[in-house]
């Protein structure tokens, strides 16, 4: 059941912020993690994935739900995920990898991405996948080949980049992009393409990413409803069945800060009427939204320090090593966590810290002049709505500093506990 949780924001207030916590999460527990795997760590819940999944669930029409492993590779994770029925969404073969691992049938994934390569997708189809977006000309005479070679048939799906952008925090398509096939390209060429389909592929469909973190249910509606039509118009105009219509995702959830996503209900009955015109089948993909609310990193204060002009930085065992939130492309979260202390702390006088971790460099930084209560040396913090994009979309090889431990658990009993291997590995 959701329970209420205080927090701090970013900004220093107080809110009473609806979660979803357990036994698992209370002090005592989180203590007895951080002594048994050592802090920082990021800590599952098995339970909130299977809530999120139902949610969306929810809201989608008749339709096959995909995770998208580049949110979260970890297997116990897409484990979870795979026990309640969706299928695998790959990019990599180290995703491969791990959708194997976590017990994947890859002959109903979804393998995409651009600047794919003869030999990667050679390697894909041995491992078991049949279908895949296709991005661009190069990109589908890479898949001819592989498939011809293996003589293996495959699935095929174009990639399109419409004209249009989306209302979205990271626009992926209706903007100059390395993903999909231009529009009014298909439109020009598209019947020209279609002839350099090779016997092994079988273009079947169409797909459509417009973005990440797209506002909310009227922008998602508006992306999906084009996407149908773009969909219908392209396979009718170049010629081939419309058997699968790839509508992406990009549903919102927040990042390293407490709340929810937007409420995407308002879009249910008019998403399920615009199904029900459609004879083909629908797939939606979705990563963030399934595992960033299960995520809490738990990290432990290493020394409050106050500095000139009486400013003070809180130095975390965390830092943008395990939280860059892509920082390598400059995605750095700053000013923008919420930080939860102990319950003891909660009544004492209010700081305002810069939050950084042990890196020797000032951009080492995940918040800048957050007010939170006084904690102490030795205490441990939480950083909510991390079980997206924390450590394998961070820079974890940068000062050779430890990846921090994952842990996943189910009504307070770990499941499993890994950690992403990082060092050099010597090669011939």
């Amino acid at each position: 059941m959701p329970t209420v949780k205080n927090s701090v924001k970013s900004d220093g207030s107080h809110h009473m912020s609806p979660r979803l916590v357990d036994a698992a999460q209370n002090e005592d527990q989180l203590a007895s993690l951080a002594n048994r795997f050592g802090t920082p760590f990021y800590l599952y819940d098995a339970s909130v994935i299977e809530h999120q999944i139902s949610a969306l669930r929810e809201v989608l029409p008749a339709s096959e739900l995909f995770f998208s492993f580049k949110s979260n590779p970890n297997p116990a994770v897409a484990q979870v995920i795979r026990e309640n029925g969706c299928r695998a969404d790959l990019t990599s073969l180290g995703e491969i990898e791990a959708a194997l691992s976590a017990g994947f049938d890859l002959s109903f994934a979804l393998y995409g991405g651009p600047g794919k390569s003869v030999e990667e997708f050679v390697s894909a189809i041995n491992a078991g996948v049949r279908q895949f977006s296709v991005e661009s000309e190069n990109d589908l005479a890479a898949l001819n080949k592989a498939s011809s070679h293996l003589n293996v048939p495959v699935k095929a799906l174009l990639r399109i980049n419409p004209k249009q952008a989306p209302k979205a925090k990271l626009a992926m398509s209706g903007v100059a992009s390395q993903f999909g096939f231009e529009e009014d390209y298909l439109r020009n060429e598209g019947r020209e393409l279609m002839n350099r389909v090779g016997e092994m592929v079988n273009l079947v469909g169409v797909h459509i990413y417009w973005g990440t973190q797209i506002g909310d249910a009227e922008a998602l509606l508006n992306c999906f409803s084009e996407t149908v039509r773009i969909a219908t118009e392209i396979s009718a105009l170049i010629g081939f069945p419309l058997e699968i219509i790839n509508q992406g995702g990009g549903f919102p959830w927040p990042y390293s800060k407490a709340g929810e996503g937007p409420d995407l209900s308002a879009m249910k009955e008019e998403l399920a009427a615009l199904r029900a015109d459609s004879s083909a089948d629908w797939y939606f993909e979705s990563g963030r939204y399934l595992t960033a609310r299960s995520g809490t990193l738990v990290t432990q204060v290493m020394d409050i320090k106050e500095s000139k002009d009486e400013k003070r930085f809180l130095i975390l065992d965390t830092g943008i090593h395990h939280l860059g939130g892509m920082s390598g492309l400059g995605r750095i979260p700053r000013f923008s966590i919420d930080i939860e202390v102990p319950a003891a702390r909660e009544e004492n006088d209010e700081i305002t810290v810069d939050v950084v971790g042990q890196l020797c460099t000032p951009l080492d930084c995940i918040g800048r002049r957050i007010t939170i209560p006084n904690v102490k040396e030795g205490d441990l913090v939480t950083i909510p709505n991390t079980g997206a994009y924390g450590p394998s979309a961070s820079v974890l090889g940068f000062l050779s500093r430890p990846t921090p431990a994952e842990i996943v658990h189910r009504d307070g009993k770990v499941i499993a506990a890994t950690r992403i291997r990082s060092g050099h590995e010597p090669i011939s």
